[in-house]
């Protein structure tokens, strides 16, 4: 689907909806045109190439749904690729999506493959006009990024709550056995927010500092301040990710202080055990001539002699600290 928002100073605001791409674009003279793709066709495609003149290994990757963020400099134009991330139903699994952008002289192409709440967002403001669309498609563009990178902020308040939750659960008396399969999950979950998170800072970071052309002074403001927010954020994946690993560090060694706990009850059962074992043994070979056998108060001294030798070892266990 393809949406236009273009502004013409005689006309001034105006939205077309499934427009043809070729009908909207000529004559950019004293107009600002927001083209908005959302699952191009093969002939939008060609169209981006042939009639927006458009470099075609752009266009290429801006149709290509795994690409990861990058910024490049033609001469008419730059292209910028964003990815974003939203939450899904399921656990703490994470969806990451691109938005693809054409910036120029009084033009901005977006291109998406599914439906980005960010664009649906700054089309509400540019039609409301509380975002002004004329001579400044720069704005629009902040819009956007900025929205996508504050999806983000509440997916790391939920796995830093979460996380506050599984070290509790790890210090527990009965930690849950998922826990261990937990927190690798939103380690790896973390690791992925902070490959997106960090090329998206440099690319923020050259676009605050006007590196690049087709961006207004006045914009660069805004943009430094989603640089501010992203690098926040890029710092609070690394404590987050920081803390996951201290998590399972200490989850490991929880769990191998309780399995030496066991191994240490058993050994000592085993250890009471072998004294008693081996005059069980003495006494129980079938020889003709054991002369201890032939006294009757023999057995139950032989009881006591094993609960003395059994209290004696747990006594000198207690009194060397190793129970």
């Amino acid at each position: 689907m393809l949406t236009v928002h273009l502004y013409e100073e005689e006309k001034g605001l105006r939205l077309v909806e499934n427009a043809s791409l070729a009908s909207a674009w000529p004559g950019l003279a004293g107009r600002s045109i927001w083209v908005d793709i959302e699952n191009p066709t093969d002939e939008e495609a060609r169209e981006l190439a042939e009639v927006c003149g458009f470099h075609h290994l752009t266009v290429e990757d801006a149709m290509t749904p795994v690409q990861p963020p990058k910024v490049e400099e033609f001469g008419g134009y730059l292209f910028l690729l964003f990815r974003g991330l939203r939450p899904t139903e399921e656990g703490f699994e994470l969806d990451s999506y691109k938005l693809a952008a054409f910036l120029g002289p009084g033009f901005l192409v977006t291109v998406h493959q599914r439906p980005v709440a960010a664009c649906r967002e700054v089309s509400k403001l540019v039609l409301e006009k509380d975002l002004p669309m004329e001579s400044q498609v720069d704005r629009v563009l902040h819009a956007l990024v900025d929205r996508m990178m504050d999806e983000i902020l509440p997916i790391l308040d939920r796995f830093e709550g979460r996380l506050e939750e599984l070290e509790l659960a790890v210090f527990s008396r009965d930690p849950a056995s998922d826990v261990l399969q937990e927190l690798l999950t939103l380690k790896r979950q973390l690791l992925t927010i902070r490959r997106l998170v960090a090329p998206q800072r440099e690319m923020l970071g050259r676009l605050a500092r006007r590196d690049l052309p087709f961006i207004e002074e006045r914009t660069s403001h805004y943009f430094r301040d989603v640089y501010d927010h992203v690098a926040r954020m890029e710092e609070t994946t690394m404590v987050l990710t920081d803390l996951a690993s201290g998590a399972l560090e200490a989850q490991l060694s929880v769990s191998s202080n309780r399995l030496n706990e066991i191994v240490k009850v058993l050994t000592i059962f085993s250890a009471v055990w072998m004294p008693l074992t081996f005059l069980a043994g003495v006494y129980g070979m079938n020889f003709e001539f054991l002369p201890e056998l032939k006294i009757h108060w023999f057995y139950p001294a032989l009881w006591v002699g094993w609960g003395v030798i059994a209290v004696g070892m747990l006594a000198i266990f207690r009194w060397r600290r190793w129970i």
